[in-house]
């Protein structure tokens, strides 16, 4: 864990200095575990026809801008994690992402480390699995299957358990990092001004 935390400091300081240099395209080099995708139904039907980063940029700008509207909502949290979660690692290592500014990739990495950290993620987690969980979590919540919601989060990834972890997606505290991270991020994919997620009320 402690090599984790130590290397974890280095690829954000590697982010941070390139930064402040001005530069842009840095690609940090990731482990695997630290990278993860979305199963490609995660948003079922309801986003057909639209780019999968869009939709889970949308869905995590809008949760951590408005943590007050998404109080029981957990299903769509945990979407809002899950996307989260793999977008900091795909915007750190991914070649679509090379002329994203490297303090944008910075905060999404530092925020999900944050965010990690409420909802008792371990710090040394497999991305996909943390991924995978929260994504099989909110299936199992819309389809009304609570011990389903349960077995996904039952993994060693959750450290308080499923049940506290459902609570926390319930009612999941603000966490300004992530907002902050998700609305910069959001400025590469709306560039006419962002998503203005923000402001919606």
């Amino acid at each position: 864990m402690v090599e984790v935390m130590k290397r974890r400091i280095i690829i954000i300081a590697a982010l941070v200095l390139t930064s402040c240099a001005g530069m842009q395209g840095f690609n940090s080099d990731l482990p695997a575990r630290e990278v993860g995708s979305l199963p490609t139904d995660t948003f079922g039907d309801s986003v057909v026809g639209e780019d999968p980063v869009i939709a889970a940029m949308n869905a995590a700008t809008y949760a951590f801008a408005h943590p007050g509207a998404m109080q029981g909502e957990s299903a769509d949290m945990a979407l809002a994690i899950a996307s989260l979660e793999a977008m900091a690692g795909q915007f750190a290592t991914g070649g679509r992402w090379t002329g994203m500014d490297s303090l944008a990739k910075m905060q999404m990495l530092d925020a999900r480390a944050k965010v990690r950290v409420v909802l008792g993620v371990a710090p040394d987690a497999d991305c996909q699995d943390v991924i995978d969980g929260l994504v099989g979590a909110a299936q199992a919540i819309k389809r009304n299957d609570p011990a389903g919601a349960r077995l996904a989060l039952a993994g060693a990834e959750f450290t308080k358990g499923p049940d506290t972890t459902l609570r926390l997606l319930a009612h999941f505290p603000p966490v300004p990092a992530a907002n902050v991270a998700t609305q910069t991020a959001s400025r590469y994919l709306y560039p006419m001004g962002g998503s203005d997620f923000g402001n919606m009320m």
